[in-house]
């Protein structure tokens, strides 16, 4: 986390990544007014979904663009606005370890899926440049298989 957009990595969001017009529009005048939509300062009064759980490293909340064929989409994100799990301690990875568990026990018998897309977002297909985990539920009959995007091509320039 920083107290000064200023520190924080530049790009904020890979526009490119954008799965929904609004989305994009969204992403554009975030990184117009330098917000990560992630940081604690700013996921209150930018994102539209309520913290539903909080934690020394971590926090929960539900996706404001979740995925199609989805039940529940939840994030869980680290306070600390880093881009690897590598610059988080050993800790924040027991306790993500521990939501895991809460959120699967909440949604249970649901099958569920997580994925985590860590380091430079325009290589491993993110639209934000702030750590985060998506955790999943599947209804118990899919009529579409969900696709998390896990690559992507490095801008060209």
């Amino acid at each position: 986390m920083s107290d000064d957009a200023s520190e924080l990595p530049l790009p904020l969001y890979d526009i490119s990544a954008a799965r929904e017009d609004h989305q994009r529009e969204y992403m554009e005048q975030l990184t117009a007014d330098g917000i990560c939509i992630f940081c604690p300062e700013s996921v209150e009064s930018h994102h539209r979904e309520p913290i539903d759980w909080t934690g020394e490293y971590w926090y929960v909340t539900k996706n404001d663009y979740p995925y199609a064929g989805t039940v529940a989409h939840y994030l869980i994100v680290p306070h600390r606005h880093v881009t690897s799990f590598d610059e988080l301690p050993d800790e924040a990875g027991a306790e993500l370890w521990a939501i895991k568990r809460m959120l699967k026990a909440q949604l249970a018998p649901l099958a569920t899926a997580t994925v985590e897309r860590s380091g430079d977002m325009h290589f491993n297909g993110g639209s934000v440049a702030h750590l985060h985990t998506h955790f999943v539920a599947l209804p118990a009959e899919p009529e579409k298989t969900v696709r998390f995007k896990v690559s992507a091509l490095a801008p060209s320039g």
